[in-house]
């Protein structure tokens, strides 16, 4: 089958010139196929979900810490009181 005004996604820019033809894969994205190797575009959504984890473990350590007791220092803490 052959279709026209497609992008392949997750190629690099200018790897193709106009009317050039290439294997592809239609997933049902209008506009959009795929190469048959597929592509690394899901690289930097997992980096993304990786960082914005690490993000939240650290921000809800921070807040859902039980406070010190008197007198005890937690390791970090620059607040004085």
């Amino acid at each position: 089958m052959e279709l026209t005004g497609v992008k392949l996604y997750g190629s690099g820019r200018n790897t193709f010139d106009a009317g050039q033809t290439a294997p592809a894969v239609d997933v049902g994205n209008v506009g959009r196929v795929y190469a048959p190797t597929g592509s690394r575009s899901w690289i930097i959504t997992v980096v993304l979900v990786l960082v914005a984890y690490a993000l939240l473990v650290a921000v809800a350590r921070r807040h859902l810490m039980s406070p010190a007791a008197p007198g005890e220092k937690r390791p970090l803490d620059h607040h004085t009181v």
